[in-house]
């Protein structure tokens, strides 16, 4: 993918969409995993890009872990009670948008993309969920937004 298809699918109305950008984090390929990360990086965006697998509530605990995990390791952003409390607002819209009683049987693969610009953090999640052994699965995509939240 060329930088200008990047741009083509990333900018609405003159300007980059971090929630776009979150999505896209979670849904472009895993070779251009770095890629659109630098491209992010050259449009004043931090990000990164984190995984996360399991069933039921291991499934909900590993979005959490991992989503805190890359956020805090990769100094996305700084650790402060404020910032981590929008960390698990977003990882809980997120859950709060697929979660259903066949959850806790079904399990998934996850792919998560994090955004941040200026005091806006943005969350993209995409994957699959299924049910093991009965050939029953179903593609997440999901992206939540918080405007002027995180500390600097």
């Amino acid at each position: 993918m060329t930088q200008f298809q990047f741009e083509h699918f990333l900018m609405q109305d003159g300007r980059l969409s971090l929630g776009k950008a979150a999505l896209m984090l979670a849904m472009v390929a895993n070779d251009l995993d770095d890629a659109i990360v630098a491209w992010l990086r050259e449009h004043h965006v931090k990000s990164v890009i984190t995984r996360a697998g399991g069933s039921g509530d291991n499934l909900k605990a590993k979005l959490l872990r991992n989503t805190f995990g890359a956020a805090e390791k990769s100094g996305l952003l700084r650790i402060t009670p404020r910032n981590r409390y929008a960390i698990a607002k977003l990882v809980e819209e997120v859950i709060r948008s697929f979660d259903s009683p066949i959850l806790e049987v079904a399990g998934g693969g996850l792919k998560i993309g994090l955004a941040i610009h200026k005091n806006d953090l943005s969350m993209g999640v995409c994957g699959n969920l299924g049910i093991p052994g009965m050939d029953v699965d179903y593609e997440v995509s999901v992206s939540r937004t918080l405007y002027h939240y995180l500390e600097e």
